[in-house]
């Protein structure tokens, strides 16, 4: 009797959105389900007439989970736990990923599976804006120096489609799992997750048009910090937190280089380097971006802690960057800064963090679907 094939690859879809267009998304990713190849959908929309037409999509190897209202968070947990394969692939609901890629992956998941260096696989993405398509790929992280791969992850300065590409399943549930211990999840944890990936491993390259991303509200600046503004209002922020967006993702990232150990061993001296090479890029964008705070009643508070630590630049160790930060949040809620800061305190500590829900219902950093 022959052994069936194990999953190579687990494509996975929480869905929300009632529309055709996500519909027909959902029917393009069904149709790849095969021998090792399953597709995972759950749909949390509650929309009747969605839940019957979902209902027809499913086939051998291509489950269909009909949920109830819950957030994205809930949803995106509880399908990476049915989950089988070696790699998993994340698809938003209003994207889509290109047919022969998708064909090419169990191949190529054939040849890397057992080199344990391999984090993931990418390719080149296709992204839509209002007036015009661009193709777009990561420089250098399919290399085996970690620096390299970090560094060319920095130097694109377009959406991070990188949180959409197949990774290992172990890796991914690892970094899940860590992610859910933060304190509060913002739209940045998109960026430190695909950090917390490059440090585990290189990305073989693909080279087919693996995905299509479409820029939507997050072109125009202020339609996507308003979409920024829905994750710290879901974890209970008055809008002025906004302005420390990038110095949040400059800080959460540089503490977890330097000091956790979800990843392989890395020496010291490389730790510090990739540290500063983040803390540098993303301090840059907290110079540069002008940040909304819509008419909150702290903006003036908040201009003030921006332009104290955007004069300070080398002069602040991590630990006084986390007491400016909790100090500004305990104007917004004492509760809520007393949990940032006992986080983020044990990190720069390297003692395990105490998990403190303290936070509204969340939404995943990677579209809140």
């Amino acid at each position: 009797m022959s052994r069936q094939r194990p999953v190579q690859l687990s494509i996975l879809i929480g869905t929300n959105r009632p529309s055709l267009l996500a519909c027909s998304r959902i029917a393009q990713a069904c149709s790849w389900a095969g021998p090792n190849v399953e597709v995972i959908v759950r749909d949390n929309s509650g929309d009747a007439r969605k839940r019957a037409l979902l209902s027809q999509f499913q086939r051998d190897n291509c489950k269909i989970i009909i949920a109830e209202p819950c957030d994205a968070l809930t949803n995106a947990s509880e399908i990476l736990k049915l989950a089988k394969g070696d790699f998993v692939f994340l698809l938003a609901d209003d994207d889509f990923g290109f047919d022969h890629a998708v064909a090419s992956l169990p191949g190529m998941i054939e040849q890397i599976g057992s080199d344990q260096s391999v984090a993931g696989i990418t390719g080149l993405y296709a992204v839509e804006f209002a007036n015009r398509s661009a193709v777009v790929e990561y420089k250098n992280i399919d290399s085996d120096n970690i620096e390299l791969r970090v560094a060319g992850f920095l130097s694109y300065g377009g959406p991070n489609v990188m949180i959409y590409a197949p990774v290992r399943r172990e890796l991914f549930q690892r970094v899940f799992s860590f992610t859910n211990t933060l304190p509060f999840l913002c739209s940045f944890h998109d960026q430190i997750i695909c950090l917390l990936y490059l440090l585990n491993g290189r990305f073989a390259r693909l080279n087919r048009l693996l995905y299509l991303y479409d820029m939507g509200p997050w072109e125009i600046d202020e339609t996507a910090q308003k979409r920024d503004l829905e994750f710290y209002k879901a974890a209970g922020f008055d809008p002025a937190i906004n302005k420390l967006h990038w110095l949040l993702c400059a800080f959460e990232g540089a503490a977890l280089v330097r000091n956790i150990d979800i990843f392989p061993v890395i020496p010291l001296t490389s730790r510090q380097k990739i540290a500063d090479l983040w803390f540098s890029s993303m301090f840059l964008r907290f110079k540069g971006h002008s940040r909304y705070t819509f008419d909150s009643p702290f903006t003036g508070e908040a201009e003030k802690l921006c332009a104290k630590l955007q004069a300070a630049t080398g002069q602040l160790s991590f630990h006084d960057i986390l007491s400016e930060i909790s100090e500004f949040v305990a104007l917004l809620s004492k509760t809520r800064a007393q949990a940032y800061f006992d986080f983020w305190d044990a990190i720069l500590s390297k003692r395990k963090p105490i998990r403190q829900d303290v936070a509204s219902p969340k939404l995943m950093a990677a579209g809140g679907a």
